[in-house]
Order: structure tokens, then sequence, then C-alpha cells
């Protein structure tokens, strides 16, 4: 409006009250002042602008009266949002994926009830990160390549940061927190406009308030905590392992070595003598805090953590302790089963309401088009609930191969041992980083701390104490 006002485009603003020209007082002043230079004339309907000194007095005295009154209901709508949410009333609005949020009425508050078919998907999705280790990129395709579509996009697609957010927030496992942010300055540019632009103070943006003022808010858990809490540890291994942009040279090691001196990430460096692992902060040498740990040989390291691999990994006397100690009998396995039956009871129930549906149209209560919508989204949870029983049904075919992994474990490290031999550096990549956790390189020792796999696939999660290489 100040663009085609300057530009002459009109000649007259009509303004209901003073107030509603601007949001503040200051802006109010500098906005009339800005037209009226311009040639514009300001007509406020309910109060005319006149010249005279009582007259500006009291356009004034409006002015910050009601910028005074709108500062009062913020904070009287704040308080009372925050006394609701103590009170275990949140107004969710958009309500997170997985729920549904059911208005108040006169008889129970707002309440957030799970969404079946929602529901299913974020179960599949931690189990994609904790089962099989998969990183948000990878879900995100596969969800994608699934055709599972997500509740609002505007090209039908999944975003990664969704899934980031769906994976980190605890509202999952049922410790939902309200009033944990505050508005705050923007940290970073974005779109158009770049930092420059955002000024000190604009108030765009979201900050974190100390984790004493959040409100506890009780919701419905989808997963337990145990793996709402392998999921995050799953995600910081994501962190450190990820590629980046490095595509010049291959390191075997890569996010796996450690510092023993200052505890920091170990790089892969390249000269002419060939490549090195070297510690973050060992350049520059005269930079205050400068590492002075020791650097190794990449070809002389990456070949002895190998060797050291495959020997362990052929070694049937530590696979059989590490199995006993950690996974119990693969035999019984009394929550898979109980989860079987549990969906088998669901299926079972959906086919008893397609039923009725079809029963109901027929007697005409309900017509073709919602038909149609309500069986459309009982397929859709029909089909996850039998993608998870094909799952649950590979998993049993996993425990029949881990009973004849414990019985034949003298095969088993023989063939591993034989598969080892000359595999290709993807492969020897990934399976250094399925069993080994991390390699502390200090100044006399290498301390190569690992997890042990159990089978073919699935690796063991406990750590062993850590073993010393020479």
């Amino acid at each position: 409006m100040r663009d085609l006002a300057a530009e002459g485009a009109f000649e007259v603003v009509l303004v209901t009250a003073p107030d509603r020209l601007a949001r503040r007082y200051a802006y109010q002043v500098v906005l009339v002042e800005e037209l009226t230079r311009c040639g514009c004339e300001v007509v406020f309907v309910q109060q005319s602008l006149g010249a005279s000194p009582e007259e500006q007095m009291l356009l004034q005295m409006q002015g910050v009266f009601a910028e005074y009154e709108r500062a009062l209901i913020h904070e009287r709508t704040r308080r009372g949002q925050l006394f609701a949410a103590r009170q275990g009333r949140v107004n969710w609005g958009n309500p997170p994926y997985g729920y549904t949020y059911v208005h108040k009425t006169t008889t129970t508050p707002q309440h957030l009830r799970v969404n079946e078919t929602e529901a299913e998907v974020v179960r599949q999705l931690y189990r994609w990160c904790v089962e099989e280790q998969l990183s948000s990129y990878a879900i995100h395709r596969r969800l994608t390549l699934q055709g599972i579509p997500p509740r609002k996009s505007k090209h039908g697609r999944w975003a990664q940061s969704s899934v980031i957010e769906i994976l980190r927030d605890s509202l999952y496992k049922g410790e939902a927190y309200y009033n944990r942010t505050q508005p705050g300055d923007v940290r970073r540019p974005y779109g158009r406009r770049g930092l420059k632009d955002r000024q000190r103070g604009n108030g765009q943006g979201r900050t974190r308030r100390p984790q004493s003022e959040w409100i506890p808010v009780r919701v419905p858990a989808l997963i337990d905590p145990e793996t709402w809490d392998r999921a995050q540890g799953q995600l910081a291994r994501n962190r450190e392992r990820a590629q980046r942009h490095n595509t010049q040279h291959l390191y075997l090691l890569r996010s796996l070595m450690v510092c023993g001196r200052c505890g920091r990430r170990m790089v892969g460096t390249w000269s002419a003598q060939g490549g090195r692992y070297i510690c973050a902060r060992r350049y520059p040498r005269y930079a205050p805090g400068a590492c002075t740990g020791r650097s190794l040989s990449a070809a002389l390291i990456e070949a002895s953590v190998w060797e050291h691999v495959k020997a362990l990994l052929s070694d049937p006397v530590v696979l059989r302790t590490q199995y006993e100690q950690g996974r119990g009998d693969p035999a019984v396995d009394v929550r898979a089963d109980q989860e079987c039956g549990r969906l088998e009871r669901k299926l079972a129930t959906l086919d008893r309401e397609v039923t009725r549906l079809i029963d109901a149209y027929q007697a005409e209560v309900i017509d073709l088009t919602e038909l149609a919508e309500r069986r459309r989204r009982i397929d859709d949870h029909g089909r996850m609930l039998r993608e998870r029983v094909r799952e649950i049904e590979q998993q049993r075919t996993e425990r029949t191969a881990e009973l004849r992994l414990l019985e034949g474990v003298e095969a088993f490290c023989t063939s591993i041992w034989e598969a080892m031999e000359e595999p290709s550096f993807t492969v020897q990549q990934k399976v250094l980083q399925l069993v080994v956790n991390r390699i502390v390189v200090e100044d006399h020792q290498v301390i190569i701390e690992h997890v042990v796999p159990t089978g073919p696939v699935r690796l063991q999660t406990e750590q062993q104490l850590p073993e010393n290489v020479r």
C-alpha cells in the first residue's frame, strides 16, 4: 500500500478506526505521516482526523490505549492457555501425525485420539530406524516408493524433515510438552532473503524455552519408551556416520576413528604419500587448543582393523557367549505372538465393518460417495496391518534361522570367514560400521570398541569390553 501511495495509485484510504491501521502506535503515526506526504488522504470512518491540537491529541491517546488493550488481551490469552495446559486441556490446532484432535464438548475436554491408520505408519518408521538402522533419507524414500501418502503435501510425497520430526518427538512415547518454544530472532536465512535482511529483534523465529518452563501433557503413547530411546541413539549414529560431501577419496574407517587425546573425531586427509587419519583439530598447529595427538596411515590401520574384525567374526566361542548373554531363547517371542494376535483381531474387526457398511448402503442409510470414502480408509488401515503381520512372520523365520545358527555355529563361522575373504569396499565399510562402535587412537595403542553380530543380518547391541590392539 505504501508503494502504491507513492506512485499515486489512489487518493483516499478508508480505515475503520485508528487502531486498525497499525498494530502499534508508532507505526500508526509513521503511516499517517507518510501517506499524507504522498498526497493521500486518510479517513477514519468512526472518527474524523482533524488538524487541531485537541483532535490530534485524542487520536494519539486512542492509539496508545488500543496498543495497551491489545497487549492486555494477549497476556490474558497466554495465561489462560497455560492454565488450561496445566489442567491437561491443550488446543493442539493441527494435531501431530498419528493423532486426531477431538474438540471439547459439554462433558469432555479437548484431547488427542489415536488415528490407527497413521499410528501404524509411525510404528513402521520406528521399526525401520531401530531394526533396519535406516537413515531418515532412506525412510522417506521408502515411504514414497511404497505409496504411503502423508497427511498434507502438495505433491503427495513425504519430506525428510517430517520423518526426522516424527522420530525425534517424545510425544509418540506418551510425553508431550506445551510451552516449549517462544518467539525469537531468525538465526538462519531462508528463502530469497539473506541474514543481512533479518534485523535484530525481528521476532520471526522460534527459540527453545528452559526445560523448567515446559508443561507436561498426557497423550496416548504409540511406541514404548525403550524403542524411542533406541531410535534417538540410531539417529545420533546416523549423524556421526553421514557421508557428507567427500567424493574424492575412499576411507574405510570413516566416522569410526576418535582421537584419544582430545576426544574429537579423526578425519581423513590425502597427500602424495597416501591417506592418513588425523585429528580434526590438528591444524593449524599454531592455533590455541590445537591437538597434538598422533596420526595413522590409512592403509596400515584399515588393514589391521579389517583383519581383527574377520578374526572376531570367525570365533565361535565369542559368538556363542554373546548370543547366550544378550539374546536369550530365540524360540520364544511372547510380545511378537501377542502383537500378531492383536493385529488379526483388528483385521477381523475391519472385515465386519466392511460388511456393516455394505448393509448400510443397501438400506440407503449412506450414499455411494460415503461408502467409497470409508471403504478406502478401511482398506488403507488393513493394508498397514497386513504388512505388519508379514513382518512378524518374517521375524519368525529369522528366529528359526537363529536357532539353526546356534545349533551349527561352527559351520556359520566357517561360512562367514569364506564370504569375507575378498569383499568389495562397500561390503567392508558396511560390516565395520555395524560391528565397530568406535576406534580410539591413543599414543601407544589403538582400542577397538565393537559389537558382535549374532546372525547374518541382525546384530547384538550390547558392547563388549574394549579390546586393545597393539
